[in-house]
């Protein structure tokens, strides 16, 4: 992989160890969130990805050859519970699923849904022996991630976000017995990606203050989302990163109640503004823009937007992780993948590489 000339005095896991420990470290930590892009750089389709452990394991394996992120994640994806649950979902050969038809669209459908088997039902049984290989192949040097989806977000895959969103207001009882189960769902195939060592992120973009109020969010939404985060801690596994998409202002202080480790925060959101308001409670990850500096930008505009990132957040109180936003696009330059690594191995070594302030320069580090 390209180091840019900087030579990294830890590997991904005891970076990461330290900064869940609050140790020194030999420079930030750097999640590009690679998903789905690493079967385009591995010559496969993405719906061959999806339905082929070796195949999606492999491909991680390349893309962290290929470009070195400090965390390896494959999981369920936002599709992967309401599948299981009878979801019709969609694999186009290059781009993300999608759900063609939703399990749940009269009260009565509930009634045959049970607790999903994660060994046998829908893609579980192939993203669980994905992380084991994933493991026994990496884990040694960089954290193997399971990425879970969020109740909330597994409902509005099983029932249509609109109509889940009309459930709230006039079948409240219906959303809490389906937030129940997919919660359930999520925790039975959690325990068994446990077994294998790895950690966990969860992902809850339809929870976004852009779809539904603070009131909604801690009524339906942070209860389910703090008993997910208790049953990954339970399994002896560190607390979760969780990622939600939109601005997230309102709502920063619920999503460290859940007790997550790490807020992942979108590229709408103003890291410096996020360190005051919780930077004393947890880690920061973000937020590099996807589709803007990712996807359409060139290595300059990758780089200057790290910079800018770092400047803000290098100094969060629990730590900081350079990231992106939200998911990298599946096309996006593997030049500007490059670009984002780079930039965390030379200007986020500590201390901190003085062109980040100017000639004067400022030292941090934690």
């Amino acid at each position: 992989m390209e180091n840019n000339g900087f030579k990294d005095q830890m590997t991904p896991k005891e970076r990461t160890e330290a900064l869940r420990e609050g140790r020194p470290l030999d420079r930030i930590s750097c999640n590009a969130f690679i998903g789905e892009h690493a079967a385009k750089i591995s010559g496969i389709k993405v719906s061959e990805y999806h339905h082929s452990a070796e195949k999606m394991a492999q491909a991680q394996i390349t893309a962290y050859r290929t470009y070195g992120s400090d965390t390896v994640v494959v999981g369920p994806g936002l599709t992967g519970i309401s599948e299981a649950l009878g979801s019709k979902v969609g694999y186009p050969e290059g781009s993300t699923p999608f759900i063609e038809d939703y399990a749940v669209k009269d009260f009565s459908d509930l009634d045959r849904l049970a607790i999903t088997n994660p060994h046998k039902d829908g893609r579980l049984p192939i993203v669980l022996e994905a992380l084991e290989i994933l493991a026994a192949e990496l884990g040694d040097e960089v954290p193997v991630s399971a990425g879970l989806t969020g109740p909330f977000s597994n409902v509005a895959n099983l029932r249509g976000t609109e109509q889940f969103l009309r459930d709230l207001y006039y079948n409240p009882e219906f959303a809490h017995k389906l937030l129940r189960l997919t919660l359930d769902c999520t925790i039975s195939f959690l325990r068994e990606a446990a077994k294998l060592g790895v950690s966990f992120g969860i992902a809850d973009p339809t929870a976004s203050g852009s779809l539904i109020s603070p009131r909604l969010f801690r009524e339906f939404a942070f209860p389910y989302l703090k008993e997910l985060t208790a049953a990954i801690t339970g399994t002896g596994a560190p607390p979760p990163q969780l990622h939600i998409c939109g601005n997230t202002k309102k709502i920063w202080q619920a999503m460290a109640d859940t007790g997550a480790g790490a807020l992942s925060l979108d590229n709408v959101i103003d890291l410096a503004e996020a360190k005051q308001a919780v930077g004393d409670r947890v880690v920061l990850v973000g937020n590099i823009r996807p589709a803007e500096t990712m996807l359409l930008g060139a290595p300059s505009d990758v780089i200057e937007n790290a910079k800018d990132n770092l400047r803000r957040t290098y100094d969060n109180p629990k730590g900081y992780i350079l990231a992106l936003g939200c998911g990298l696009p599946i096309d996006t330059p593997p030049e500007n993948i490059h670009a984002l690594l780079g930039a965390a191995r030379k200007y986020g070594r500590y201390p901190l590489n003085s062109e980040l302030f100017g000639p004067a320069g400022k030292s941090g580090g934690r």
